[in-house]
Protein backbone atom coordinates (compact mmCIF):
# COMPACT_ATOMS: atom_id res chain seq x y z
CA UNK A 1 0.00 0.00 0.00
CA UNK A 2 1.25 3.50 -0.78
CA UNK A 3 2.21 5.99 1.44
CA UNK A 4 -0.92 8.08 0.30
CA UNK A 5 -3.26 5.25 0.60
CA UNK A 6 -2.35 5.05 4.08
CA UNK A 7 -3.01 8.17 4.86
CA UNK A 8 -6.42 8.23 3.40
CA UNK A 9 -6.92 5.20 5.34
CA UNK A 10 -5.55 6.89 8.56
CA UNK A 11 -7.76 9.82 8.34
CA UNK A 12 -10.68 7.84 8.19
CA UNK A 13 -9.94 5.46 10.51
CA UNK A 14 -8.65 7.40 13.56
CA UNK A 15 -10.29 9.75 15.28
CA UNK A 16 -8.53 13.01 16.08
CA UNK A 17 -5.45 14.51 15.31
CA UNK A 18 -2.82 17.18 16.10
CA UNK A 19 -2.30 19.18 12.70
CA UNK A 20 1.03 21.51 13.03
CA UNK A 21 2.48 23.83 10.41
CA UNK A 22 6.53 25.35 10.44
CA UNK A 23 8.26 28.54 12.10
CA UNK A 24 7.46 31.88 10.37
CA UNK A 25 4.63 30.80 9.22
CA UNK A 26 3.58 32.24 5.60
CA UNK A 27 0.31 31.92 3.88
CA UNK A 28 0.40 28.53 2.38
CA UNK A 29 1.60 27.16 5.87
CA UNK A 30 -1.34 28.57 7.41
CA UNK A 31 -3.85 27.75 4.73
CA UNK A 32 -2.96 24.51 4.45
CA UNK A 33 -3.30 24.43 8.17
CA UNK A 34 -6.40 25.99 8.76
CA UNK A 35 -7.99 23.90 5.45
CA UNK A 36 -7.19 20.68 6.68
CA UNK A 37 -8.30 21.16 10.14
CA UNK A 38 -11.69 22.47 9.09
CA UNK A 39 -11.76 19.77 6.67
CA UNK A 40 -11.22 16.93 9.45
CA UNK A 41 -13.97 18.65 11.61
CA UNK A 42 -16.42 18.31 8.81
CA UNK A 43 -15.50 14.54 9.14
CA UNK A 44 -16.07 14.37 12.74
CA UNK A 45 -12.28 14.37 13.72
CA UNK A 46 -11.26 16.45 16.85
CA UNK A 47 -8.58 18.64 15.93
CA UNK A 48 -5.91 20.66 17.71
CA UNK A 49 -3.68 23.53 15.47
CA UNK A 50 -0.59 24.54 16.13
CA UNK A 51 2.21 26.38 14.86
CA UNK A 52 5.46 27.41 16.56
CA UNK A 53 5.36 30.92 15.25
CA UNK A 54 2.85 33.51 15.63
CA UNK A 55 0.20 34.08 12.49
CA UNK A 56 1.00 37.51 10.78
CA UNK A 57 -1.64 39.80 10.54
CA UNK A 58 -2.57 39.95 6.79
CA UNK A 59 -4.00 36.13 7.93
CA UNK A 60 -5.82 36.63 10.92
CA UNK A 61 -8.92 36.91 8.51
CA UNK A 62 -8.85 33.38 7.93
CA UNK A 63 -12.00 31.82 9.39
CA UNK A 64 -10.42 29.87 12.84
CA UNK A 65 -7.03 31.44 12.97
CA UNK A 66 -7.78 32.07 16.41
CA UNK A 67 -8.13 28.15 17.50
CA UNK A 68 -3.97 27.98 16.08
CA UNK A 69 -2.40 27.40 19.44
CA UNK A 70 1.73 28.26 19.83
CA UNK A 71 1.90 25.86 23.20
CA UNK A 72 0.66 23.30 24.88
CA UNK A 73 1.27 20.48 22.19
CA UNK A 74 1.91 18.25 24.84
CA UNK A 75 2.18 14.35 25.06
CA UNK A 76 1.18 12.80 21.53
CA UNK A 77 2.17 9.26 22.04
CA UNK A 78 -1.09 8.37 21.72
CA UNK A 79 -2.06 10.73 18.60
CA UNK A 80 -1.36 11.14 14.90
CA UNK A 81 0.40 14.34 14.14
CA UNK A 82 0.31 15.81 10.59
CA UNK A 83 2.67 18.01 9.62
CA UNK A 84 2.48 20.87 6.90
CA UNK A 85 4.51 22.15 4.45
CA UNK A 86 7.29 21.83 6.35
CA UNK A 87 10.78 20.35 4.22
CA UNK A 88 12.74 19.16 7.58
CA UNK A 89 11.78 18.73 11.72
CA UNK A 90 13.84 21.03 12.73
CA UNK A 91 11.21 23.56 11.24
CA UNK A 92 9.05 22.84 13.94
CA UNK A 93 11.05 24.61 16.19
CA UNK A 94 10.36 24.06 20.24
CA UNK A 95 7.31 21.36 19.05
CA UNK A 96 9.98 19.13 17.04
CA UNK A 97 10.66 16.59 20.16
CA UNK A 98 6.79 16.67 20.85
CA UNK A 99 6.11 15.68 17.26
CA UNK A 100 8.57 12.77 17.08
CA UNK A 101 6.85 11.52 20.00
CA UNK A 102 3.35 10.91 17.99
CA UNK A 103 2.10 7.56 17.69
CA UNK A 104 2.73 8.11 13.54
CA UNK A 105 3.50 11.31 11.74
CA UNK A 106 1.83 12.45 8.66
CA UNK A 107 4.36 14.43 6.18
CA UNK A 108 2.53 16.60 3.70
CA UNK A 109 4.76 18.89 1.70
CA UNK A 110 5.91 20.30 -1.79
CA UNK A 111 9.36 21.24 -1.21
CA UNK A 112 11.64 19.72 -2.97
CA UNK A 113 14.09 19.07 -0.33
CA UNK A 114 11.63 17.50 2.08
CA UNK A 115 13.57 14.48 4.11
CA UNK A 116 10.75 12.59 4.41
CA UNK A 117 10.80 12.03 7.81
CA UNK A 118 7.29 10.84 8.08
CA UNK A 119 6.09 7.66 9.44
CA UNK A 120 3.82 8.40 6.26
CA UNK A 121 5.10 10.67 3.33
CA UNK A 122 2.82 12.60 0.95
CA UNK A 123 5.75 14.95 -0.90
CA UNK A 124 4.44 16.19 -4.29
CA UNK A 125 7.37 18.79 -5.34
CA UNK A 126 5.39 18.95 -8.88
CA UNK A 127 2.70 20.69 -6.73
CA UNK A 128 2.44 24.55 -6.49
CA UNK A 129 1.67 24.49 -2.85
CA UNK A 130 1.24 22.30 0.06
CA UNK A 131 -2.36 23.62 -0.25
CA UNK A 132 -3.24 22.22 -3.86
CA UNK A 133 -2.00 19.04 -1.67
CA UNK A 134 -4.15 19.05 1.06
CA UNK A 135 -7.42 20.28 -1.91
CA UNK A 136 -6.60 17.23 -3.28
CA UNK A 137 -7.04 14.89 -0.35
CA UNK A 138 -10.23 16.79 0.67
CA UNK A 139 -11.38 15.53 -2.18
CA UNK A 140 -10.41 12.44 -2.13
CA UNK A 141 -11.72 11.97 1.55
CA UNK A 142 -15.11 13.29 0.02
CA UNK A 143 -14.93 16.28 2.27
CA UNK A 144 -17.59 19.12 1.29
CA UNK A 145 -15.69 21.81 1.07
CA UNK A 146 -17.42 25.32 2.47
CA UNK A 147 -16.28 29.32 2.35
CA UNK A 148 -13.73 29.45 4.74
CA UNK A 149 -11.96 26.28 3.61
CA UNK A 150 -12.02 27.72 0.02
CA UNK A 151 -10.61 30.75 1.00
CA UNK A 152 -7.85 29.34 3.39
CA UNK A 153 -7.26 27.13 0.28
CA UNK A 154 -6.52 30.25 -1.69
CA UNK A 155 -4.96 32.08 0.35
CA UNK A 156 -2.49 28.98 0.57
CA UNK A 157 -2.27 28.76 -3.52
CA UNK A 158 -2.02 32.34 -3.97
CA UNK A 159 0.92 33.71 -1.74
CA UNK A 160 3.09 30.18 -2.78
CA UNK A 161 2.85 31.36 -6.37
CA UNK A 162 3.70 34.83 -5.78
CA UNK A 163 -0.46 35.67 -6.72
CA UNK A 164 0.16 32.96 -9.77
CA UNK A 165 3.32 34.72 -11.30
CA UNK A 166 6.17 32.44 -10.37
CA UNK A 167 7.19 29.13 -12.39
CA UNK A 168 5.31 26.60 -10.25
CA UNK A 169 1.96 27.90 -10.97
CA UNK A 170 0.68 24.96 -13.62
CA UNK A 171 -2.52 24.50 -15.41
CA UNK A 172 -3.51 21.87 -12.76
CA UNK A 173 -3.07 25.24 -10.43
CA UNK A 174 -5.45 27.45 -12.30
CA UNK A 175 -8.44 24.44 -12.16
CA UNK A 176 -8.05 24.12 -8.80
CA UNK A 177 -8.32 27.73 -8.28
CA UNK A 178 -11.15 28.02 -10.77
CA UNK A 179 -13.11 25.62 -8.54
CA UNK A 180 -12.21 27.84 -5.07
CA UNK A 181 -13.86 30.57 -6.58
CA UNK A 182 -16.88 28.86 -7.39
CA UNK A 183 -17.74 29.03 -3.30
CA UNK A 184 -18.32 32.91 -3.74
CA UNK A 185 -14.65 34.42 -2.51
CA UNK A 186 -13.57 37.86 -4.21
CA UNK A 187 -10.25 37.15 -5.33
CA UNK A 188 -9.35 41.15 -5.54
CA UNK A 189 -10.04 41.96 -1.92
CA UNK A 190 -7.83 39.04 -0.73
CA UNK A 191 -5.57 40.34 -2.91
CA UNK A 192 -5.44 43.65 -1.76
CA UNK A 193 -5.39 42.34 1.91
CA UNK A 194 -2.68 39.59 1.60
CA UNK A 195 -0.06 41.32 -1.23
CA UNK A 196 -0.19 44.94 -1.25
CA UNK A 197 -1.61 46.50 2.25
CA UNK A 198 1.74 47.38 4.21
CA UNK A 199 2.00 48.80 7.64
CA UNK A 200 4.21 51.87 7.35
CA UNK A 201 6.94 49.99 9.34
CA UNK A 202 7.69 47.47 6.58
CA UNK A 203 8.64 50.53 4.28
CA UNK A 204 11.25 52.13 6.71
CA UNK A 205 12.91 48.36 7.08
CA UNK A 206 12.34 48.22 2.97
CA UNK A 207 14.40 51.82 3.12
CA UNK A 208 16.89 50.35 5.50
CA UNK A 209 17.28 46.93 3.28
CA UNK A 210 17.82 48.76 -0.07
CA UNK A 211 20.34 52.01 1.41
CA UNK A 212 22.46 48.43 1.81
CA UNK A 213 22.45 47.17 -1.20
CA UNK A 214 25.47 45.76 -3.03
CA UNK A 215 26.36 43.90 -6.10
CA UNK A 216 28.53 41.56 -6.82
CA UNK A 217 30.19 39.12 -9.87
CA UNK A 218 29.33 41.55 -12.53
CA UNK A 219 26.27 43.09 -11.25
CA UNK A 220 24.72 38.88 -11.00
CA UNK A 221 24.23 38.81 -7.36
CA UNK A 222 22.02 41.22 -5.54
CA UNK A 223 22.62 41.59 -1.85
CA UNK A 224 21.13 43.43 0.69
CA UNK A 225 21.66 42.87 4.89
CA UNK A 226 19.40 43.60 7.81
CA UNK A 227 19.69 42.93 11.86
CA UNK A 228 17.45 42.89 14.40
CA UNK A 229 18.57 46.10 15.90
CA UNK A 230 17.19 47.72 12.78
CA UNK A 231 14.16 45.70 12.80
CA UNK A 232 13.77 47.16 16.45
CA UNK A 233 14.91 50.80 15.44
CA UNK A 234 12.60 50.85 12.46
CA UNK A 235 9.50 49.75 14.54
CA UNK A 236 8.97 46.58 12.66
CA UNK A 237 7.83 43.05 13.22
CA UNK A 238 9.06 40.25 12.01
CA UNK A 239 6.50 39.95 9.87
CA UNK A 240 7.70 43.02 7.91
CA UNK A 241 10.60 41.19 6.56
CA UNK A 242 8.82 38.84 4.49
CA UNK A 243 9.18 39.91 0.57
CA UNK A 244 11.75 42.20 1.19
CA UNK A 245 14.28 39.54 -0.18
CA UNK A 246 12.11 39.68 -3.79
CA UNK A 247 13.21 42.96 -4.15
CA UNK A 248 16.91 41.79 -5.02
CA UNK A 249 15.68 39.50 -7.62
CA UNK A 250 13.38 42.29 -9.27
CA UNK A 251 16.54 44.11 -10.41
CA UNK A 252 17.14 43.70 -13.94
CA UNK A 253 20.01 41.49 -14.85
CA UNK A 254 20.35 39.60 -11.13
CA UNK A 255 20.92 35.63 -10.98
CA UNK A 256 20.83 35.56 -7.43
CA UNK A 257 18.85 37.70 -4.73
CA UNK A 258 20.32 37.58 -1.30
CA UNK A 259 19.19 39.14 1.72
CA UNK A 260 21.09 38.47 5.36
CA UNK A 261 18.92 38.61 8.60
CA UNK A 262 21.02 39.15 11.87
CA UNK A 263 19.29 37.68 14.53
CA UNK A 264 21.75 37.92 16.89
CA UNK A 265 25.19 37.98 17.33
CA UNK A 266 25.85 34.22 16.73
CA UNK A 267 22.94 33.54 14.42
CA UNK A 268 21.97 35.16 10.92
CA UNK A 269 18.97 34.28 8.92
CA UNK A 270 19.20 33.62 4.90
CA UNK A 271 16.59 34.28 2.50
CA UNK A 272 17.50 33.59 -1.43
CA UNK A 273 15.87 34.04 -5.00
CA UNK A 274 16.54 33.72 -8.53
CA UNK A 275 15.86 33.81 -11.99
CA UNK A 276 17.49 30.90 -13.44
CA UNK A 277 19.24 29.18 -10.10
CA UNK A 278 18.05 26.19 -8.07
CA UNK A 279 18.66 27.76 -4.88
CA UNK A 280 17.30 24.68 -3.01
CA UNK A 281 20.37 23.73 -4.20
CA UNK A 282 21.93 26.58 -2.55
CA UNK A 283 20.35 26.19 0.30
CA UNK A 284 20.90 22.55 0.85
CA UNK A 285 24.53 23.37 0.26
CA UNK A 286 24.06 25.38 4.00
CA UNK A 287 21.58 22.86 5.50
CA UNK A 288 18.66 24.56 4.43
CA UNK A 289 15.93 24.38 1.57
CA UNK A 290 12.79 25.47 -0.06
CA UNK A 291 11.74 25.98 -3.55
CA UNK A 292 13.81 26.03 -6.79
CA UNK A 293 13.25 29.67 -6.94
CA UNK A 294 13.05 30.46 -3.47
CA UNK A 295 15.11 29.02 -0.40
CA UNK A 296 16.64 29.41 2.56
CA UNK A 297 18.71 28.66 5.42
CA UNK A 298 20.04 29.54 8.97
CA UNK A 299 23.67 29.76 10.11
CA UNK A 300 25.64 29.81 13.00
CA UNK A 301 28.37 32.61 13.32
CA UNK A 302 29.18 36.33 13.16
CA UNK A 303 28.06 37.77 10.05
CA UNK A 304 31.04 38.76 8.36
CA UNK A 305 31.82 34.82 8.69
CA UNK A 306 28.52 33.42 7.41
CA UNK A 307 28.88 36.28 4.99
CA UNK A 308 32.06 35.20 3.41
CA UNK A 309 31.06 31.36 3.50
CA UNK A 310 27.27 32.10 1.59
CA UNK A 311 28.90 34.61 -0.76
CA UNK A 312 31.59 31.40 -1.76
CA UNK A 313 29.19 29.03 -2.26
CA UNK A 314 26.94 31.52 -4.14
CA UNK A 315 29.92 32.50 -6.33
CA UNK A 316 30.27 28.62 -7.33
CA UNK A 317 26.84 27.93 -8.35
CA UNK A 318 26.97 31.77 -10.63
CA UNK A 319 30.38 30.25 -11.96
CA UNK A 320 28.48 26.24 -12.50
CA UNK A 321 25.99 27.74 -14.10
CA UNK A 322 27.78 30.09 -16.66
CA UNK A 323 30.11 27.26 -17.66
Amino acid sequence: MSDRAKIIETLHNEDSFYIISHMLPDGDSIGSLLAMGEGLQRMGKEIRLFTPGKIPYKYKFLQNSELVAHQGFGNAADITTIVLDSSDIERLGEFKDAVLSSKKIINIDHHVTNQRFGTMNLVDSEAAATGEIVYDLLKELQVVLNESIAESLYVAISTDTGSFKYENTTAKTFRVVASLLEYGLNPGAISQRIFDERPLSFYILLKEALSSLELYEGRSIAVMSLSNDIRIRSGASTDDLEGIVNYTRNIVGIELGILFYVESVSEVKIGFRSKSLDVSELAGRLNGGGHIRAAGCRLQGDFQTVKARVMAEARKMLKDLKT
